[in-house]
């Protein structure tokens, strides 16, 4: 009993320390940008409060890798996206990693079969998308002659060699990078991180997630420098609570528009 007791003391004094540390809500963190207050959801306030809470010590870490090796991740992340639920992604790559078919000279029909049959999450049977499609981008993938040879040592090199991989654009190729080499010089820019920057105006309601990649990951990358976090550890929280809150999310923003 007293230990919990002393748990909940160390918490709280956490918590009031995260909200005194915080600026006004009405100082400007960038250009168009305001920090907003940490209660009300998604401001910057907000989520560097999050941040604060989720990341007491800094020597915390996540494990981002899906696979064993670097050909594993970019199978685990090619099955992923697209509209796709992460579970079934992961299922599918653990299945075709069951049936020993992320290795060399697998077939296109052999992944094809593997992504064709139902997969059985919380109690219900569902079908892949696009088994055809994802079939072929890892089949080529796995065929390629340069496989001994993917940069794996830098991770500007490899997000640049990734882009080379059929299948592979600029957000899957920032999540292999982000996966496998830790690396904070990139961002994973999907639908839930696009509309957390939207809520707090990082984001111009014009902005297009394929055409605008580019300057939506730099404006990534600049937010949290300024609030002085990993961008990592940023984008997986962020892409939890909007995850979890997608409605609200959602709801904030046609609000919005009208």
């Amino acid at each position: 009993m007293i230990e919990y007791v002393i748990e909940e003391v160390n918490l709280f004094t956490q918590i009031k320390a995260e909200i005194r540390n915080l600026p006004s809500p009405k100082t400007e963190l960038l250009k168009g940008v305001i920090w907003g207050s940490c209660d009300k959801l998604f401001t910057p306030a907000y989520w560097k409060f999050q941040y604060g809470l989720n990341f007491i010590e800094d020597t915390f870490n996540i494990n981002y890798k899906l696979g064993n090796n670097i050909i594993e991740e970019v199978i685990a992340c090619l099955l992923g996206g697209f509209g796709l639920k992460s579970e079934l992604g992961i299922a599918a790559f653990n299945r075709l990693k069951m049936k020993n078919k992320i290795i060399p000279n697998s077939t296109f029909e052999e992944i094809k079969f593997e992504l064709s049959q139902p997969f059985c999450l919380e109690g219900k049977n569902i079908h892949y998308r696009f088994p055809n499609q994802k079939a072929k981008y890892i089949s080529e993938f796995l065929n390629r002659r340069d496989l001994d040879y993917i940069p794996i040592k830098n991770d500007l090199d490899l997000r640049n060699y990734l882009l080379t991989v059929k299948g592979i654009g600029p957000k899957t190729a920032a999540w292999i990078t982000r996966n496998y080499l830790n690396s904070e010089n990139v961002a994973i820019i999907d639908i839930h991180i696009f509309r957390a920057c939207r809520l707090m105006g990082l984001y111009k309601e014009n902005f297009d997630v394929q055409k605008d990649y580019a300057k939506l990951e730099s404006l990534f990358l600049e937010f949290c420098d300024s609030i002085n976090v990993l961008p990592s550890k940023m984008d997986a929280l962020i892409w939890l609570h909007m995850k979890i809150g997608n409605r609200n999310a959602i709801s904030i923003l046609n609000q919005q528009k009208t």
